[in-house]
């Protein structure tokens, strides 16, 4: 049974995502929709990113991944599709795709215009020209025949964790709906030992294993469910308690050599 992931930034007052629904479903008639969401900030290409690639590997093989935050619709941008083990991958070239591009075997620029819907306008390509290609490879047609291949696609300028003499440094790469901080720095990094975590002016040297062993009130670092480390205060927000926001820089240090 073919299956489509949907991420957007349409919201769920308009008429959009049924749309783009509506249009999966009538080209590819037995398609399971699946949300990832459709509450990204307008135009956030960044958060639509880090939740593409936080839910990409919980899906089966042969799953279309469609992501539409696209502030370029209607211009010169391309549309990319990926192919992947397991599966594919559906965006605007504006830099979505940027933490799975690692991962694809192969990148095309949809050019198969036969493919796309007619339209009155050049305003919503998520339902003109994304969908139609994602009911595409829903039905089983070729990969190959949307457009040439891809060398260049874009990437978000955003530098990678590193390690350095006694500390870690990364950033912020996502606040959750609890204001939980997600560092993009692998949890895995962490020495042994004691260590300080600090996040812009402040700096945290409890460690915890779940957010149950935090005390009211209290901020700790944890290993969160994407193996990244995490920051938390127990019962409140801590993103607003430190106004902190995505990007702000983390810093892992500690004073003796770490056993890790």
């Amino acid at each position: 049974m073919p299956l489509l992931t949907l991420l957007t930034d349409f919201g769920l007052t308009d008429y959009y995502v049924a749309a783009v629904k509506g249009t999966v479903l009538r080209l590819a008639p037995g398609t399971v929709l699946v949300d990832i969401s459709h509450e990204v900030p307008a135009g956030d290409v960044e958060t639509a990113s880090f939740l593409l690639a936080a839910a990409f590997p919980s899906f089966p093989a042969g799953t279309v991944h469609l992501a539409v935050v696209d502030p370029g619709v209607g211009s010169e941008r391309r549309i990319l599709a990926a192919r992947a083990v397991s599966g594919w991958l559906l965006a605007p070239d504006n830099g979505l795709l940027t933490p799975l591009l690692d991962r694809v075997e192969e990148i095309r620029s949809i050019e198969k215009a036969e493919i796309f819907l007619g339209s009155p306008g050049q305003t919503f390509h998520g339902r003109d020209r994304f969908a139609p290609t994602a009911a595409w490879l829903l039905r089983g047609e070729p990969f190959t025949a949307l457009g040439p291949i891809v060398e260049d696609p874009v990437r978000l300028p955003i530098e990678p964790p590193r390690r350095e003499p006694k500390q870690i440094v990364g950033r912020v790469a996502h606040v959750d709906r609890y204001g939980n901080l997600v560092t993009d720095i692998p949890a895995a990094w962490l020495p042994a030992g004691a260590c300080q975590v600090t996040v812009g002016d402040h700096a945290i040297g409890r460690r915890a294993t779940c957010y149950a062993e935090i005390s009211p009130g209290e901020a700790a670092f944890l290993s969160g469910s994407l193996g990244t480390v995490e920051l938390s205060l127990n019962g409140e927000n801590l993103a607003q308690q430190w106004g902190v926001t995505r990007g702000t820089a983390v810093r892992v240090s500690w004073s003796a050599h770490p056993e890790v």
